[in-house]
């Protein structure tokens, strides 16, 4: 059995560790188990499904101190012998298999989640740009969830899927961001429910967004569009799911547009695939993406969805995908969420899984990765 090291950031419930849990809970175990590193201050552990699995829990200290950060892991990682090092943590990677390369592990893989963009993060992505080359140097294998991130980070270098013969220089492969879509299925009785629970009347419109609350995702701009969404279909209501940052900043502006009556801040939920149910569209106008999982999720659930013009083509996976440029007026995109609102795509899991987004189908690909190195 090869035992394989996922380092992740602060487990938040973000994309790197949806993707991650998603995989390890489809994946042979038997031939495939993983552990699970992570910064200290996580709070959306799964402990209790990781245990379950077979998995074990490393907390880290932060990168804050980097060189205590190397010397923790390079011990953990000698100590218990990995065959495989996985690593989550985008231009900071380099600390992390800096220090797989000194405790010897052989397999050392950089998978990039992420590109970088918005006026807001000018000095992030300032220091991205300087630690692109160092997250690189210490990896032998690149993967990324989308042509768009791959060529964020590697550059102008060849690119395949997970399993495909590749030539014989280095090589950036595509994982996809595979969900269970059987999970995310639409279900009326689950929107029956959680509508009630939510006080929502079964005749208004529901428009949602799940996402950390953070320059990337856009969510003022979102308040923006809703705003306009009201001003057209009074009986409309917005649901927010998801913590971070900004989440104060995003309340006020919601307060400050005199829509608090009509926003529902959900907070970080355990069951997505039951909001996906109550939403009748789905938003998503951010700033930039690597290939967001919630735009899978939401597609699995025949939802139609508005992408903006940042998120990577590549997410248009099923006939419901749209997408509008951020310099389009938030009227414009408040009429055109309300044209695409209550349409569902009853073909959308299928479709999803033609694509090759099942997560059955990707977990034995990232197995029989995992044995070829």
């Amino acid at each position: 059995m090869i035992r394989v090291a996922q380092i992740l950031g602060k487990m938040n419930g973000g994309d790197a560790d949806k993707m991650v849990m998603n995989y390890y809970s489809a994946i042979d175990r038997e031939s495939v188990q993983f552990d699970f590193f992570m910064f200290k201050g996580s709070v959306k552990v799964p402990v209790e499904e990781i245990k379950s699995l077979g998995g074990r829990i490393f907390v880290l200290p932060s990168l804050k101190r980097p060189f205590r950060y190397m010397k923790v892991l390079r011990k953990l990682l000698e100590e218990n012998g990995y065959d495989i090092v996985h690593c989550h943590l985008s231009t900071l990677s380099g600390f992390a298999l800096r220090a797989a390369k000194k405790a010897g592990v052989r397999v050392r893989i950089l998978h990039n989640h992420s590109t970088s963009g918005g006026s807001r993060e000018l000095l992030r992505n300032a220091a991205k740009a300087m630690l692109k080359p160092f997250a690189k140097r210490y990896a032998t294998e690149y993967i990324a969830c989308s042509e768009l991130s791959a060529r964020w980070m590697y550059g102008a270098v060849p690119i395949c899927s997970l399993n495909e013969a590749a030539p014989p220089v280095k090589v950036a492969r595509i994982a996809r961001n595979a969900v269970d879509i059987n999970k995310f299925r639409y279900d009326k009785e689950r929107r029956t429910t959680l509508r009630k629970e939510l006080d929502i009347p079964e005749h208004s419109l529901v428009f949602g967004h799940i996402g950390g609350f953070c320059p990337q995702k856009n969510q003022s701009f979102l308040v923006d569009i809703f705003k306009d969404i009201v001003k057209q279909h009074k009986d409309s209501v917005l649901i927010m799911a998801g913590s971070g940052k900004d989440k104060e900043y995003i309340q006020a502006r919601v307060m400050a547009a005199g829509l608090t009556d009509k926003v529902i801040f959900a907070g970080h939920r355990d069951d997505p695939e039951a909001l996906y149910s109550v939403f009748d569209c789905f938003l998503l106008p951010s700033n930039y993406e690597g290939l967001p999982v919630v735009g899978v999720e939401a597609q699995a659930a025949g939802l139609y969805c508005l992408f903006s013009d940042k998120v990577t083509a590549e997410a248009k996976l099923t006939d419901s995908a749209q997408y509008l440029s951020l310099k389009t007026p938030s009227d414009d995109w408040a009429c055109a969420a309300i044209c695409c609102a209550r349409l569902r795509n009853e073909k959308g899991a299928e479709q999803l899984a033609s694509a090759g987004y099942d997560i059955r189908t990707a977990a034995e690909e990232l197995k029989q990765y995992y044995l070829s190195l």
